[in-house]
């Protein structure tokens, strides 16, 4: 939705000035023109020899191409189901922290497939940490180049972002353009013409990368899919720094209470698997769970503080004068590795890009915080306005008119992500659809039921949404009903489930294995 304080506004205009690294403002003819004759073609690159391949590999190491110097290229020959392929490894201008890879098949089918990062960045997450975390994703097999950057800086530290100006505005949006321009140049001098297809994928700050792809540069990409992110980085940072306030305070639930809360919700609304369906039918009070409450558990029973901090979390956050900012979080585990004890990390790192103050980093407990004076009603204009001039937030009619161009944009999230809410993302996700107008039939939101925050939870949680986007684009094939899968340390599938689109969720047909997807059917709630 708008802001209440009307901070949503385009940015394509202002992303490009004082960019001084020319591939950002690069046209694709220029491009085209500098190396190549044949860019424009529809025609599949034609396959050419190993030997070929590798000596065009080894040729790209130590060229300049865009001011971006190619510091190693490395072939690697053909694995398994892996085609051979060219890895070349880059660094942005002089002076910069900005790595890029490019990897370039032997099996190329006019496709570039640009990943998106994670957290606060600082490494590059290649090829093949994306072969072996998601392994139905399978870019190079699908004969697409792949690209990815490190987001600009090389220790994910959000501090760098206060004290360096470049590394913030490289990890806030201008990587992003700079990878997708660099690794466009870089296929263009390699098979002798331009990509004809290019589509993105990430999730959590992938995903964030992902909406500011849309609408900061929707003339490069044909379809985007962004996952596990709220569309809202101002209010989703209230979110974390609301929470983040009560480190250290006796409202602050454990770990292994959050937990325990958790459990107690999936008694209530899970299935056999401990896999809540729908969450938005699941309405569970943890009342039950005070202390002095009949079988309230005794090692993980909450105070009626705690029990407060629960039901904050699982509700919306609104200013003092009852504007909804943030729509809360449907039941996860909040007691895991991301849940609330991650928030003071994230919340006060955006915070920290959003007003260039460091004391926003310092955890509640520690002298000069600013996350111990937490107040939402004066930290939101402040840091809304902050994120949205530094370009590390969103606009939703930007977005919009992404899919009014006739693009296509997949959208999908963990039903059981602690980090960031699911429930808030499908929120602004709704308000932009409605923006596009008939557009929106562009766009699909998957909700996964049973995920955590991208991978993990108690749901299958291994998806691949490439291959129906892929269809999409390029055979007009709209995704509907998709599968989630569950692999074992082997690879073996023990378990699948219907990844739904929105508004409908999986439904237990009554017989069958629960642990197979077709046992299930996708209908409205």
């Amino acid at each position: 939705m708008a802001s209440p304080f009307g901070l949503f506004v385009r940015r394509s205009n202002r992303v490009r000035v004082g960019i001084a690294r020319s591939f950002l403002t690069w046209g694709m003819a220029g491009l085209c023109g500098l190396l190549v004759a044949a860019c424009g073609s529809d025609d599949v690159t034609p396959a050419t020899t190993a030997q070929t391949n590798a000596s065009k590999c080894t040729s790209l190491n130590g060229q300049t191409i865009g001011g971006i110097q190619i510091t190693a290229t490395k072939r690697t020959e053909a694995s398994g189901d892996v085609p051979a392929y060219c890895k070349v490894s880059a660094t942005g201008a002089q002076g910069t922290t900005l790595d890029i890879e490019v990897d370039l098949p032997d099996n190329y089918a006019n496709r570039l497939f640009h990943q998106g990062g994670g957290g606060f960045d600082g490494s590059i997450p290649t090829v093949e940490s994306i072969n072996q975390t998601f392994p139905l994703v399978k870019p190079l097999q699908r004969g697409m180049a792949f690209t990815a950057s490190n987001g600009g800086n090389r220790d994910g530290n959000p501090a760098d972002f206060i004290t360096n100006a470049t590394q913030k505005q490289d990890y806030s949006y201008a990587a992003l353009g700079i990878t997708v321009h660099f690794a466009k140049a870089v296929i263009a001098s390699f098979y002798g013409q331009a990509p004809k297809y290019t589509y993105f994928e990430g999730a959590s700050n992938g995903g964030r990368n992902a909406y500011l792809v849309a609408q900061d540069w929707p003339a490069d990409y044909d379809g985007i899919i962004a996952g596990s992110e709220t569309m809202d980085m101002a209010t989703q940072t209230m979110a974390w720094l609301n929470m983040a306030s009560k480190v250290g305070t006796a409202a602050m639930p454990s770990s292994a209470q959050w937990t325990a809360a958790y459990q107690a919700a999936l008694q209530q609304c899970g299935n056999a698997n401990g896999v809540i369906l729908n969450p938005d039918a699941c309405t569970y009070d943890p009342a039950p769970l005070q202390c002095g409450t009949a079988g309230a558990p005794a090692a993980t029973c909450l105070t009626p503080a705690q029990l407060q901090t629960v039901r904050q979390q699982i509700g919306a956050l609104n200013t003092g004068s009852g504007t909804l900012l943030y729509s809360g979080y449907y039941w996860a585990d909040f007691g895991s590795a991301l849940g609330v004890d991650a928030y003071a990390t994230l919340g006060g790192g955006f915070a920290g890009i959003a007003t260039g103050d460091g004391n926003w980093l310092l955890p509640a407990t520690t002298p000069g915080s600013l996350q111990a004076t937490f107040n939402v009603d004066s930290a939101y204009p402040v840091i809304a306005a902050g994120l949205q001039t530094a370009g590390a937030d969103h606009s939703l009619p930007a977005i919009a008119q992404y899919l009014v161009s006739g693009k296509k944009l997949i959208s999908f999230h963990g039903g059981a992500d602690p980090l960031l809410s699911a429930r808030d993302h499908l929120r602004n996700w709704l308000t932009m659809t409605q923006l596009a107008g008939s557009a929106a039939s562009n766009a699909r939101f998957y909700r996964e039921a049973g995920v955590g925050h991208v991978t993990g939870g108690n749901g299958p949680d291994q998806f691949d949404y490439i291959g129906p986007m892929i269809a999409w684009v390029e055979q007009g094939v709209a995704p509907g009903q998709l599968t989630m899968t569950k692999l074992d340390a082997n690879g073996n599938v023990t378990a699948t489930l219907p990844d739904c689109p929105y508004p409908s969720v999986p439904h237990y047909n009554g017989s069958g294995d629960i642990n197979q997807a077709a046992s299930y059917s996708c209908a409205s709630s």
